[in-house]
């Protein structure tokens, strides 16, 4: 009995371990864009950012653009509208292929 009682605790103590380790932030930097457009913006006369925000406005989401890898973004999204367009720095955690953003900086 005190066996199965030491192999649950120390199965519990190792899942939650595993979890707090995933869940480690992790900072990304690229391009702020959508979803729909991504790499090339296509609305004739607008900025990126301009295009950003309407993509955006019309159903798209706001998403992070680092070489080839395209990530969507949650999180404050008045803060993703001000940097539209704009090469950024982002920490949060990722799960699967979103960032649950935590911080967003302009990144020169």
């Amino acid at each position: 009995m005190k066996t199965r009682k030491l192999a649950l605790a120390v199965t519990l103590v190792a899942g939650m371990l595993g979890s707090y380790a995933a869940a480690a932030p992790q900072t990304f930097t690229g391009k702020l864009t959508d979803n729909m457009c991504t790499k090339q913006h296509m609305m004739p006369g607008k900025s990126d950012a301009d295009c950003t925000r309407e993509c955006v406005k019309d159903g798209g989401h706001y998403v992070l653009v680092s070489g080839n890898k395209v990530l969507k973004l949650s999180g404050d999204q008045k803060r993703f509208s001000d940097l539209a367009g704009q090469r950024i720095s982002v920490s949060g955690e990722l799960k699967g292929d979103t960032i649950a953003v935590t911080s967003i900086t302009s990144a020169k």
